[in-house]
């Protein structure tokens, strides 16, 4: 059975979930923005002002509305997944254009021509976008990294490690056992893994092995018998043995812990990514330890497949591979050359992050707090810090929402798709001083009469001089923001029905 919605029923069911979704998240906006409390039955409540992790939280049980809600979702989701900031301002956009094309539309334009219309603002919006960047001082990703999480310990801690690693690939965050934060340094080729007992880390929360022996299969390994020449070796000689599975039964993950129990040192674990890239970081292995990878499915595995690594340290979700310098030199410059080959974005961040983990090691922060909630909450503002600051070294702009103010004033006002476009480039500014208690209209007119040379400083409560400001953002966010903002609310706003699949209740007869 189908539902099908359209015509006014439809327009007000988007009006309503677009304004719900983003009236609640837009409270988050700017230095002051609102915390707001998440209740969800799959964890304990929490706070946060994380604007996609308040997104991804609002739901409906509405089916149509949570339909809407979804796409909504989108934008913001997307502007995280590609910037890893920005959410809130892509809603806040999306909002504006949709409500302003919805108006337009009920009194009788066209939703194609307006679509249309708005569309082709997008190219002239992100090319004065880019005009505006320059590249920043150290003095000015700090204070990106201020901006971002609006917490000066978060903001040196994380500018500090990220000056040191050069990537956001390299830094991993972890909550702290204790109550302060802690940042802890290994060298070495970082791997996920999964299906590791608990058991071995009772006493501690990591083994560090010296010369061990690396075996990597493939296929799935349901019996010791299949590598019995490796595994009869290693226990004989007493050898430190890690073997990589690509898959394996539990009776072997039981037999190789009490094998540990009775101090012989086998570690057999998964790595945690599948298909190619993990094809890839088995290649990587291979190349560091000089390993050979081996199917177990259909072929025979000897002593002389296993490959060797001078230090790994082992924890329950992860391996540090210590890498030989030689080798890693040589797997570095063969990656940097595929990564300047490579057209795909997702492929190219999974090879750099390869890259930095060769070149820089990994930087764990451990993020402390007096509660389990503080913890998780300065976690998520960790996050869009770095974040933030990779997406800076592609250049920075003036921040507060007035770049995007001043392009506005650029554009022209021919069509109804650039008049709304103009107005939706102004409400950032807006939200961001209605956030902080203000009134926007009085304060865009004194920075419109200065031709963009003050700005709004909120600590002193007064307008500054530009050249006083270190309130900015990274190009790349305000661009993916706008596109990502503009995408959803133009198809939003030329959807003209929405069906629905409804399950139907079939009754049981009962004999």
């Amino acid at each position: 059975m189908k539902k099908v919605i359209s015509g006014e029923e439809l327009n007000q069911m988007m009006k309503k979930s677009v304004n719900l979704l983003c009236d609640t998240v837009s409270q988050t906006l700017g230095p002051t923005g609102n915390n707001i409390i998440i209740n969800s039955s799959e964890k304990s409540p929490y706070i946060t002002n994380d604007g996609v992790t308040i997104a991804e939280n609002i739901n409906s049980d509405n089916k149509e509305e949570d339909t809407v809600l979804e796409l909504i979702k989108e934008a913001s989701l997307k502007t995280n997944e590609l910037v890893g900031d920005g959410t809130t301002t892509t809603l806040v956009l999306l909002q504006s254009i949709f409500n302003q094309g919805e108006e337009l539309i009920k009194n009788g334009k066209n939703k194609i021509v307006l679509k249309n219309e708005l569309l082709s603002c997008m190219d002239q919006v992100v090319k004065e976008l880019l005009k505006e960047k320059k590249k920043p001082s150290k003095e000015e990703y700090y204070h990106i990294a201020k901006t971002s999480t609006n917490d000066e310990e978060i903001a040196n801690i994380t500018t500090s490690v990220f000056h040191k690693m050069k990537s956001k690939y390299s830094i991993k965050l972890e909550e702290s056992k204790e109550e302060r934060t802690m940042i802890l340094h290994k060298k070495g080729y970082n791997v996920s893994i999964r299906n590791l007992s608990s058991v071995y880390f009772t006493k501690k929360d990591e083994i560090e092995l010296e010369n061990v022996h690396i075996l990597i299969l493939k296929g799935y390994l349901d019996s010791l018998e299949s590598i019995s020449e490796i595994v009869n070796d290693a226990l004989e000689q007493d050898k430190n043995l890690l073997v990589l599975v690509e898959e394996m039964n539990e009776e072997i993950k039981n037999e190789v812990l009490v094998y540990y129990l009775n101090k012989k040192n086998l570690f057999f674990v998964e790595i945690e990514e599948y298909a190619k890239h993990r094809d890839l970081i088995e290649e990587d292995i291979k190349t560091l330890s000089n390993a050979r990878i081996k199917n177990i499915d259909y072929e025979k595995t000897y002593g002389n497949d296993c490959g060797f690594i001078s230090n790994i340290i082992l924890k329950e979700d992860e391996i540090i591979i210590e890498s030989n310098q030689e080798n890693a030199k040589e797997l570095i410059h063969k990656l940097k050359e595929e990564y300047e080959s490579c057209y795909s974005d997702y492929e190219k961040e999974f090879i750099m992050s390869r890259i930095s983990k060769l070149e820089k090691g990994i930087t764990t922060i451990y993020v402390g707090g007096v509660t389990k909630t503080e913890k998780k909450e300065k976690i998520m503002r960790y996050e869009d810090c770095i974040s933030s600051l990779s997406s800076a070294k592609e250049g920075i702009v003036l921040g507060e929402g007035i770049t995007y103010l001043k392009i506005s004033d650029l554009l022209a006002s021919n069509t109804d798709g650039e008049i709304i476009i103009k107005n939706a480039l102004e409400k950032p500014f807006e939200k961001i001083m209605e956030n902080l208690g203000l009134e926007p209209e009085n304060i865009k007119k004194e920075i419109r009469k200065n031709q963009y040379k003050i700005i709004y400083d909120y600590q002193k409560k007064k307008l500054i001089p530009l050249t006083d400001n270190l309130v900015i953002d990274p190009v790349i966010v305000l661009v993916t923001a706008f596109k990502n903002a503009l995408s959803i609310a133009a198809l939003l706003l030329s959807t003209s029905s929405l069906i629905i699949n409804l399950e139907e209740k079939l009754e049981q007869n009962i004999l």
